[in-house]
């Protein structure tokens, strides 16, 4: 896993400005209401893999769970643990400095009921070896959720947003992609690839969702921020999450699987 944590130490403020878009906030609102679909109804133990600063994490300590926050950038960290204090749910925090190849030696036993994965498969170069990672201290039949940019929204975004054909047509076919907000390339891995190693990896596949089936194809941006536009849209983007065919070509694909016997 080679991404160094510079890049999200230096680009924190971009992050943060993401976050507070109205495209930003559904991305965690509808990934979180994805991932409760499937969680029973009891305080859990959680991981958050690469976690950054703690949006994910945040919101399932606010539910009553214990979350465990695992990200190697200092500046992330810190607003993670500022912003988990400000919620009230810092005790229902633990944090660890590490690359999440570390998890393993962090928590060699299995002690966790759910882990996160999201946003970060697009950053290492070895998918395979992160599944492993975040794996190996989930309990057998936890669930993992597993989030991240679909390849097939940037043509359509190219496309339509752009009004770029040349550039779309030369992205069907791209294996790298660039992450704006950190200046930095990133993998183009597809949902049908993950799910492949998901299954390689002894998980069930339980469910795909699509996150911002149509947000990211709207060409005002402006009426977005409209408080009652945005309910309206929210609403609309939670109906198409697990929708045939509009989940397919959302900005990111979430799939929740459950593992079973996972071999090191």
């Amino acid at each position: 896993m080679t991404t160094t944590a510079q890049p999200f130490d230096a680009n924190i403020a971009n992050w943060k400005e993401y976050q507070d878009a109205p495209w930003g906030r559904l991305r965690y609102s509808i990934a979180h209401a994805n991932l409760n679909r499937h969680l029973p109804q009891r305080p859990l133990n959680i991981l958050d893999a690469g976690g950054g600063n703690g949006f994910d994490a945040i919101a399932c300590a606010t539910q009553g769970h214990m979350v465990t926050l695992v990200d190697f950038s200092t500046e992330m960290l810190t607003e993670a643990r500022r912003t988990a204090e400000a919620h009230g749910v810092a005790e229902r925090m633990t944090v660890h400095q590490a690359d999440v190849a570390a998890i393993p030696t962090l928590f060699p036993e299995p002690v966790f009921d759910v882990a996160l994965c999201h946003n970060i498969v697009q950053y290492v170069d070895d998918a395979t070896e992160l599944l492993r990672a975040v794996g190996h201290p989930l309990k057998r039949d936890g669930l993992l959720s597993l989030m991240s940019i679909n390849p097939e929204s940037e043509t359509y975004r190219q496309a339509l947003m752009q009004l770029d054909p040349a550039a779309a047509l030369a992205s069907l076919d791209a294996t790298m992609g660039f992450a704006v907000a950190f200046g930095v390339p990133v993998h183009r891995r597809n949902a049908a690839n993950m799910i492949e190693l998901l299954e390689s990896a002894s998980y069930t596949v339980l469910k795909r969702y699509g996150i911002r089936c149509v947000t990211d194809y709207m060409p005002n941006n402006d009426i977005k921020s409209d408080p009652a536009f945005f309910a309206r849209l929210e609403q609309l983007e939670y109906a198409l999450s697990d929708r045939h065919p509009y989940s397919l070509l959302a900005r990111f694909f979430q799939i929740v699987a459950r593992k079973a016997d996972f071999e090191d």
